[in-house]
């Protein structure tokens, strides 16, 4: 670690890999000026990131969070670039409480609940189909980014052999994206899976509305549940309805990749763990909730002051980009005892903000938690312990919106 730390460090490669120790060096000192890195949908290489001030400690996330009205998720940044504007991520009230009323009568939680069968089927026959050598595989190779683009297609009623390109637009549009050999996506490809992920799901979206106008009878899927949606008389529009599959598909298929791939490390790297966990499955949600908490896959998000205030007696003017480290946060002494440890029984590890606070709370989190538990539950069914592989595994450096694995191989023991 160098010697003077600055914000500007947590942009380097390998601070991402392994960031929180620098976020407890720096902690103290938030909020601190000059980080710089990428919202979502902006291509490295092609756009200029702004200065921001980063917010790390737990107060100062929190506030930011809960005081929306002074930071607003309005992303000019990312509205200049050439990938969508996120739905709801990018705006603020009144349209996003609109937009969340109108979200959450499409997204619901029943809806979810009736994936529960077809997701165990559908990782039953995925952990059949990996391949291995020796009985070795990469989780982060197929399994752990196979698994939510598959969950997207289902919930969006799109043929699910259309996964892969899912999977691939999903990565392309998170500033976290690498080549298989750990280089970073060129400004090209990235332009590139923008163009077709927008054209996949306009024609998509289309097509319904086509039907709509004819009189066929519409699937029971979130395509269909987007364009009914109604909240106080108004609906979406097409280009919304576009907007929010998009929206969906890259914030929902590469963060909960990162996530099942933590969880899967922690049982790799606590052999204990697994055998308790495999013999007490009550015990598992806690597991996820503070692995969330010890190493949530999404680091950071943005914000713009829209009027002067202060934060942690900092003065933040108009203007001013902010840089909101929920891990960071995560890990604050202040509100986390030995925050460091990973603690299965830790009180108070749904104090987390890996899945953001107040207004902006994800809508997925329910689901990112029913494909990771499904998805464990599998490897606790098929065999009793986890052994790493023989390669190390790797951590992403490519960008610091998500931590997690690159590259995690692994050898399932049978039972």
């Amino acid at each position: 670690m160098p010697a003077t730390l600055s914000a500007a460090d947590l942009s380097q490669p390998d601070v991402i890999a392994n960031p929180y120790p620098y976020y407890a060096a720096l902690r103290e000192r938030s909020p601190i000026f000059g980080y710089e890195d990428y919202p979502p949908g902006t291509i490295p290489g092609q756009d200029v990131p702004r200065p921001a001030w980063a917010m790390l400690r737990y107060a100062d996330v929190q506030q930011v969070c809960r005081e929306h009205e002074i930071f607003s998720s309005r992303d000019e940044m990312q509205e200049q670039s050439a990938g969508t504007t996120l739905m709801l991520v990018n705006h603020d009230r009144p349209y996003h409480g609109i937009l969340r009323a109108m979200a959450s009568k499409a997204f619901t939680a029943a809806r979810i609940a009736s994936l529960t069968a077809w997701m165990t089927q559908t990782v039953s026959r995925m952990l059949d189909d990996e391949p291995m050598h020796d009985g070795e595989f990469d989780f982060m190779r197929n399994l752990a980014p196979e698994l939510p683009a598959r969950v997207m297609c289902r919930l969006m009623g799109v043929p699910e052999a259309d996964y892969r390109d899912i999977r691939r637009w999903a990565n392309a549009f998170m500033v976290t994206a690498e080549n298989d050999d750990g280089t970073p996506l060129s400004p090209a490809v990235r332009q590139q899976c923008n163009r077709e992920v927008d054209a996949y799901f306009t024609a998509a979206v289309d097509t319904r509305l086509a039907d709509l106008a004819r009189g066929v009878s519409l699937p029971d899927d979130l395509i269909t549940a987007f364009i009914e949606a109604e909240e106080n008389g108004q609906r979406l529009s097409r280009e919304e309805v576009i907007r929010f599959c998009v929206t969906l598909v890259v914030a929902g298929a590469e963060t909960t990749t990162y996530y099942l791939g933590n969880l899967l490390g922690y049982l790799v790297e606590m052999p204990a763990l697994f055998t308790q966990l495999q013999a007490d499955r009550a015990l598992l949600r806690p597991f996820m909730e503070e692995a969330a908490r010890h190493s949530g896959p999404v680091q950071r998000l943005h914000r713009v002051c829209v009027r002067d205030t202060e934060v942690g007696g900092v003065p933040i003017k108009a203007g001013d980009w902010v840089a909101i480290f929920f891990a960071a946060a995560n890990r604050d002494p202040a509100v986390f005892e030995r925050p460091d440890e990973f603690l299965l029984t830790r009180p108070n590890a749904n104090r987390h903000l890996t899945f953001s606070h107040g207004i902006h709370y994800c809508m997925g989190a329910n689901l990112a938690r029913l494909e990771c538990e499904t998805m464990i539950n599998a490897f606790f069914d098929r065999g009793r312990a986890l052994e790493p592989g023989r390669s190390p595994a790797r951590r992403q450096t490519g960008g610091s919106l998500n931590y997690g694995f690159a590259t995690l191989p692994l050898r399932l023991m049978p039972r």
